[in-house]
């Protein structure tokens, strides 16, 4: 699966546009291989631009329950709105929102209670990683995410290497192949039900080098970041995505 993160961009008229352009390149209308999370103030204006088809509309976040708690997207809300699937752990979120591995839990629990797919998202920092210690600190954010809880197709896991997103830095493809073979084998043997989970690449992809990505076995799709605010190039990486992995 290829998934648009816009984050807080967009508006009204340049959603349209993207919309537009995107769905001419796409004649066949083949869109259930594709996810966007647009802002929370266009969810709705993307789901009526795309409600005739089956891409999937998504949360770049939701809270773990509502009430007072200002400013936040409770899940019933979400589910009731519709929403087919969550981010959850975003390194922005985790970072600008101090959100932890205890509220991240809690946020997974929550999405698959109101049947809404989350998208767990893991990555270390340059000096975790420059320190040799990146599979010690993304074993302990899935074990602490992930632990009893009933893993199925609907759980994906997102690996965005902090040091790598919107740097245009990237592991080698072999490298982040390895990362998500030790991820699928973490998760599977921590999760309740020994389920291997669909890991996606995340941190500057583009249609550059999203060939070399997809080649690797274990690399199963793309979070794709600032390449997905143009439609032209979200739409090479999802024909490159096709054309690699689906045969």
């Amino acid at each position: 699966m290829i998934i648009a993160n816009w984050k807080a961009n967009g508006n009204l008229s340049s959603n349209l546009a993207w919309h537009k352009e995107f769905v001419e390149i796409f004649i066949d209308n083949n869109f259930s291989d594709i996810g966007i999370a647009p802002s929370n103030i266009h969810f709705t204006q993307l789901q009526e631009l795309f409600k005739n088809l089956n891409l999937k509309i998504g949360l770049q976040d939701i809270d773990f329950n509502g009430g007072a708690r200002t400013g936040s997207i409770s899940p019933s809300m979400a589910s009731d709105a519709g929403c087919d699937f969550t981010l959850i752990g975003h390194s922005e979120r985790r970072d600008l929102f101090k959100e932890d591995n205890t509220v991240i839990k809690a946020k997974i629990h929550a999405a698959i209670n109101h049947q809404i797919n989350p998208i767990l998202c893991i990555g270390e920092s340059e000096e975790c990683s420059k320190a040799g210690k990146t599979r010690d600190f993304l074993k302990n954010q899935l074990i602490t995410a992930l632990s009893e809880i009933d893993v199925k197709d609907q759980v994906v896991i997102a690996y965005e290497p902090i040091w790598a997103i919107g740097s245009g830095n990237t592991p080698t493809p072999k490298d982040i192949n390895s990362i998500h073979e030790f991820i699928k084998d973490v998760v599977q043997s921590s999760s309740a039900n020994n389920t291997e989970p669909k890991v996606l690449y995340g941190g500057s992809v583009n249609n550059k080098n999203a060939e070399e990505f997809f080649n690797e076995k274990s690399i199963d799709g793309a979070l794709v970041g600032g390449a997905s605010l143009s439609a032209n190039q979200f739409a090479d990486i999802v024909k490159i995505y096709r054309k690699v992995k689906i045969k």
